[in-house]
């Protein structure tokens, strides 16, 4: 645990550049939030929104982004601090039949810790998503490029700002890729009054994708389905039979269920995944509830389970609370503590801020 002694010695270690640089980045972000506060009441007369993007006047271009700072205590093991995220969204519409999306990221670009200073040696690049879209109609549209695997609701709004806790639920990425490269066909259709929401998908190549995410597909195929059963209610069904990059002796299928239904300030989402093919097969997943506190404060609760291939089953759970001034800016610390859960989800506290440009 992240102890006012281990604080201490935080501050203590740091070089002067360290601490001025630190100075400058908190700066930053007390500066950041009040406007991100004056932005958000139309207060500085400006057009712009956070969390809405920059547009480039009619072109159809439009920047965006979010930045996240995390710190974290886990036990065993040294305090850790990051400048997790630096993300810049890039869109573009001609308003008619298509769409460019693209997230390119620095991640860890400014790291310290328990055993080293204050450093940009961990920086580096990420290609998150880049993909464009052919729409057809409602019902049908075509992708290519690089896309977030759809499998459960976590994994497609995976950034933090939009996610309530700064670590993320084991099943959320341990059984499968977080990325595809290839085609996508996906759209939407009536189904008893209700929209049914529903993506085709296959990975084919790594030529897009120079810079690989961690344990890439070799291919796959899946399909992901998303029933909207009521305005606060979504429920959804995912499958993908896969070979991973680093495992080609194996050949996966992976099922998955979520859930998630809110209600005014109240959230509630769960996602359970079994995967066979392997050694043997394996669930895991997770059930979450978000709660609101006073004014702009909410508090979490998180059970997970997760089943692992060389160590008996691991189960956690993480107690936190969380501060949304305004939607697009969040600061989060929880605990996490479990069982079985060293190397995949260290007991601990972990803190961070998020904001969405």
């Amino acid at each position: 645990m992240w102890s006012l002694l281990s604080q201490a010695q935080f501050f203590t270690i740091l070089s002067p550049t360290a601490k001025l640089l630190l100075a400058r980045l908190f700066l930053f972000l007390s500066v950041l939030a009040l406007s991100a506060a004056r932005a958000e009441s139309g207060g500085d007369g400006s057009s712009y929104q956070l969390g809405r993007g920059l547009a480039v006047g009619d072109t159809g271009i439009r920047f965006g982004g979010y930045a996240s700072v995390e710190a974290g205590a886990p036990s065993p093991g040294p305090w850790e601090f990051s400048v997790s995220d630096l993300s810049l969204f890039t869109t573009w519409t001609d308003h008619a039949h298509w769409r460019f999306f693209s997230e390119t990221e620095v991640g860890e670009a400014l790291t310290a810790g328990g055993n080293q200073g204050l450093s940009t040696r961990n920086a580096h690049f990420e290609l998150e998503r880049l993909y464009i879209d052919r729409l057809f109609d409602d019902l049908f549209s075509l992708r290519f490029g690089k896309f977030l695997t759809p499998v459960g609701r976590w994994n497609l709004l995976h950034a933090s700002p939009l996610t309530w806790t700064t670590t993320r639920p084991v099943a959320t990425y341990d059984l499968f890729s977080k990325h595809a490269t290839g085609l996508m066909l996906h759209g939407g259709f009536p189904v008893l009054d209700r929209r049914m929401d529903y993506a085709f998908y296959a990975d084919l190549t790594e030529e897009l994708d120079p810079y690989r995410s961690a344990d890439p597909f070799n291919n796959a195929l899946g399909s992901h389905w998303l029933y909207s059963a009521a305005d606060n209610l979504e429920l959804g069904l995912s499958y993908v039979n896969y070979q991973l990059h680093d495992d080609p002796s194996h050949r996966f299928n992976l099922v998955g269920v979520e859930g998630a239904w809110f209600y005014r300030r109240f959230e509630f989402n769960t996602e359970w995944v079994y995967r066979n093919g392997g050694l043997q097969g394996l669930y895991q997943g997770f059930v979450q509830g978000v709660a609101p506190l006073v004014s702009h404060w909410y508090a979490i609760g998180r059970y997970e389970y997760f089943d692992q291939v060389q160590q008996p089953a691991g189960q956690l759970g993480v107690f936190g609370l969380a501060f949304r001034p305004v939607p697009p800016l969040v600061w989060k610390v929880e605990y996490r503590i479990g069982t079985h859960n060293e190397i995949s989800a260290p007991d601990g506290l972990y803190g961070s801020f998020a904001v969405l440009f």
